[in-house]
């Protein structure tokens, strides 16, 4: 009888190795995938870094074109008002000749009859 207890407890003990190592490569296994996903996670952060800095360039470039668009208005609108101006002051001074023209020619009128 002595042997047959002697022969289950070194069984039980086996298995209760067996069962330890078992915990243990699912442990490994586990802590490998962790350690994998955070390594993918970091490659993950790195693009999105890289991809937030090209934006931050590309919205530079945006502020940058329109700051120039802005500039490029104002000073489209002031030569338009320029050349209103200026054909403003053209058409009266064609009034004006048109109106001597017309007084000549009513004084030639006048005068050759």
């Amino acid at each position: 009888a002595v042997v047959s207890t002697q022969s289950t407890g070194g069984y039980e003990s086996q298995q209760l190795v067996e069962s330890q190592d078992t915990y243990l490569q699912e442990r490994e296994k586990n802590i490998t995938q962790i350690y994998s996903k955070i390594e993918e996670l970091g490659q993950m952060m790195g693009r999105l870094s890289t991809m937030i800095s090209e934006q931050g360039e590309t919205i530079s470039l945006l502020d940058s074109n329109v700051t120039d668009i802005q500039m490029n208005v104002e000073a489209a609108h002031s030569e338009l008002l320029k050349y209103f101006q200026n054909i403003s002051s053209n058409r009266w001074l064609m009034f004006k000749v048109f109106g001597i023209l017309i007084l000549f020619f009513v004084i030639f009128v006048v005068f050759m009859t």
